[in-house]
């Protein structure tokens, strides 16, 4: 199929990999550095020493070989919802997966070594910040700040670059429990952004830029996600009392934040099905069931599809609507195909919104068991197979840079901005973030600046 023969293609050739971010963590099978970690010598410490947990932020991510790999698993999965039956695409896609000979395992073979090149299995080791808590706030309250803020980067994941995900989940975490909920909710039901709702209910918290604007397109989603962990939504166990339509809802809602959630607190069961692992996954298949029926296209990708649908007949397929005072397109690819106007999808192959990003709620657990049988293969968690193969095709599923690097590497790099802004160290701005709940933000038009959402590469996941 062309599309299989695309993928392939771009497996071989490679993605392009920031020399700098590699070297960071790049250690030889004793854990000691190789690369630019060498070349600073005596510097630093061998890497199986102990130090205080708090001086390991000075050191690159990934360093310490305690914080590679599969985290301790510290959670329970989350349920998820299995029907009797699921969808023909997915049946189809696990087939192919189930047979050894088909070309989508040798796709799945080269981005996961392309995702662990680029530190894919580490990607949601979040120990080294669990140690940072527990040893400033002691076993209970460290252990407890830790997986509140980790539950709030699941919340505020939707539709968001990682850095800005962990900016706004710090948001979140800076405003007290009690006040959470009303912030949020205000969010959700009038759409201004979460500091303004925050000043309008008097609840702003400290350190915040005169000049900054914490938003984004997808604001609202993100806050009814927090609306729902602060009313014990979240919770991994269904309630008692839900029967019948009432469970199926409950154990259908949230499948995507809930899991990314989950397995930065080192679950080994559930995953996070995000756009780039969907996207990697339907243009692997090709199939016209796994075209967006929301595609944003603009400009010679825009002509492709009319050119492929017909000029005249693509108007019955697209809607267009203002976004952040710009107006956007959408085509209903799926649609088309259905209609017939689409019978070959290649046209497609170099177009990562032209492809579903997000599972159905009839596939989420089809997906999470095909994960977990197939990450085996590599020796690996879910979890760890999901962000090897996010990590290594991001280059064709639209990836943004900004997104590229574990989350303990992103996660310095937005203690270093902040600290920049404020004039401290970089330990200085975590013993703040940590001690004080200090916000990892920078002035509007900066760093955190209001989001908008990309036509043709979205990087958020």
């Amino acid at each position: 199929m062309g599309v299989l023969k695309f993928l392939k293609s771009g497996a071989d050739l490679g993605k392009k990999i920031n020399a700098e971010e590699v070297a960071e963590v790049a250690v030889d099978a004793l854990g000691n550095p190789i690369g630019s970690l060498a070349a600073m010598g005596d510097n630093l410490p061998p890497a199986n020493m102990r130090i205080d947990p708090l001086e390991s932020v000075d050191y690159p991510a990934g360093y310490f070989p305690e914080y590679r790999g599969a985290a301790p698993n510290r959670t329970e999965p989350y349920p998820r919802y299995e029907p009797k039956n699921t969808t023909e695409r997915m049946q189809r896609l696990e087939l192919a997966i189930a047979d050894e000979e088909n070309p989508i395992n040798t796709v799945f073979d080269n981005y996961i070594e392309k995702g662990k090149a680029l530190a894919g299995p580490d990607w949601y080791n979040t120990e080294e910040l669990r140690d940072w808590m527990v040893g400033s706030l002691g076993e209970v309250e460290g252990d407890k700040q830790w997986r509140e803020y980790m539950e709030l980067i699941g919340t505020t994941s939707t539709g968001s670059k990682v850095p800005q995900n962990i900016r706004f989940a710090s948001l979140y975490r800076a405003i007290a429990p009690e006040d959470r909920i009303r912030v949020a909710q205000m969010v959700k039901d009038e759409g201004i952004t979460p500091l303004a709702a925050a000043k309008d209910l008097g609840v702003e918290p400290a350190n915040i830029p005169d000049d900054f604007n914490y938003g984004h397109i997808k604001q609202r989603n993100q806050a009814g996600n927090v609306v729902n962990r602060e009313m014990g939504r979240w919770e991994r166990e269904v309630p008692e009392e839900l029967t019948g339509a009432a469970r199926t809802k409950w154990l259908q809602a949230n499948p995507k934040v809930k899991g990314f959630g989950n397995d930065l607190l080192g679950d080994d069961t559930n995953i996070a099905a995000d756009m780039h692992f969907m996207r990697m996954l339907a243009m692997s298949d090709g199939g016209g069931d796994f075209l967006s029926a929301q595609a944003k296209l603009s400009g010679d990708n825009a002509k492709i599809a009319a050119d492929v649908i017909g000029p005249r007949k693509i108007k019955k397929y697209t809607s267009t609507r203002m976004v952040n005072g710009k107006e956007m397109s959408e085509i209903n690819l799926f649609k088309a195909w259905k209609d017939g106007h689409i019978k070959d999808t290649s046209p497609f192959q170099e177009i990562p919104t032209a492809w579903s990003d997000t599972p159905k709620a009839n596939e989420y657990a089809a997906y999470e068991d095909m994960a977990n049988r197939v990450s085996s293969k590599y020796d690996m968690t879910p979890a760890q197979f999901q962000a090897s193969l996010w990590m290594g095709a991001g280059d064709i599923t639209g990836l943004a840079d900004e997104s590229q690097g574990t989350f303990m590497q992103l996660f310095r790099k937005s203690l270093d901005k902040r600290a920049g802004e404020r004039g401290l160290s970089r330990k200085g701005m975590l013993k703040d973030f940590i001690d004080n709940k200090a916000v990892l933000s920078v002035p509007f038009g900066g760093f955190g600046a209001l989001s908008s959402m990309g036509e043709d590469k979205e990087g958020g996941i």
